[in-house]
């Protein structure tokens, strides 16, 4: 698979990436949805997904360390969380690797829409579950290898991660540290396991730093916004844009 660089994005097809992590930053801000829905099936209709994966990985881990330590108190309440990261870090080198053996981005891309579409059906028509703790203490390493390694492939994780962690009905201080330690290791292992793969190069992963200045401009924008727009329908428009690039995406279009 070639990797594609810097040199490889023309001035356009910059100043659209860092538009779109303005946007993934308002939405973040508004709705608290994940960055990487926004960001990745954006990039990768501009570059390919490979890119869009490295670009993805800094700006993940950074919001999620700054929530780890706002939530750090609640460290001790999370039971489950060194099984977790031992599915994960096994979880997103294997999805790293098999992204690596893969002699075209197509079908990454279509697996990539494939999931998105899953994700946002699910979001419609899920039905609340209850996840007991000693249940979820057994699923926790599947759980968390089964995250990882759709984080590594497709870098959205989403449908089981949050999947999981919704059904055990935590209390949110508790859920958004429980979801920090999902996407800041993931985002973390993306950095190491694609540089080691050679899916990406340090100029994509130092420029992926820069793009923190427009995502996190973005939040702010979006908290902001947030007061006046309602959430419901800032939300059915979001799902609508990600149905749309999640078909595109899917069909190969």
């Amino acid at each position: 698979m070639q990797i594609m660089t810097l040199n490889d994005l023309s001035t356009l097809d910059l100043t659209l990436i860092g538009i779109a992590f303005f946007s993934a930053g308002m939405i973040k801000g508004v709705l608290g949805l994940g960055i990487p829905f926004i960001i990745i099936p954006v990039v990768t209709a501009l570059t390919d997904v490979v890119t869009a994966l490295a670009l993805v990985a800094l700006p993940t881990i950074i919001p999620n360390v700054v929530q780890l330590w706002q939530f750090r108190q609640y460290r001790s309440e999370s039971h489950h969380t060194f099984l977790l990261i031992a599915g994960l870090v096994p979880g997103v080198w294997l999805g790293a690797v098999v992204l690596n053996d893969l002699k075209t981005s197509s079908l990454v891309t279509q697996i990539l829409g494939g999931m998105l579409l899953f994700y946002l059906v699910t979001r419609l028509i899920s039905q609340p579950i209850n996840l007991s703790s000693s249940l979820a203490e057994r699923l926790a390493v599947p759980v968390g290898f089964g995250s990882g390694f759709l984080g590594g492939l497709v870098g959205i994780s989403a449908p089981i991660s949050l999947t999981y962690l919704a059904a055990q009905r935590l209390a949110r201080p508790r859920f958004i540290f429980q979801v920090s330690i999902f996407f800041g290791v993931i985002g973390l292992c993306q950095v190491i396991f694609y540089l080691v793969e050679g899916l990406a190069d340090y100029s994509i992963i130092v420029f992926s730093s820069v793009g923190l200045i427009p995502l996190f401009g973005g939040m702010y924008l979006g908290q902001v916004a947030g007061k006046y727009l309602s959430q419901p329908t800032f939300e059915k428009l979001v799902l609508a844009v990600l149905c749309v690039i999640g078909f595109k995406l899917a069909l190969d279009i």
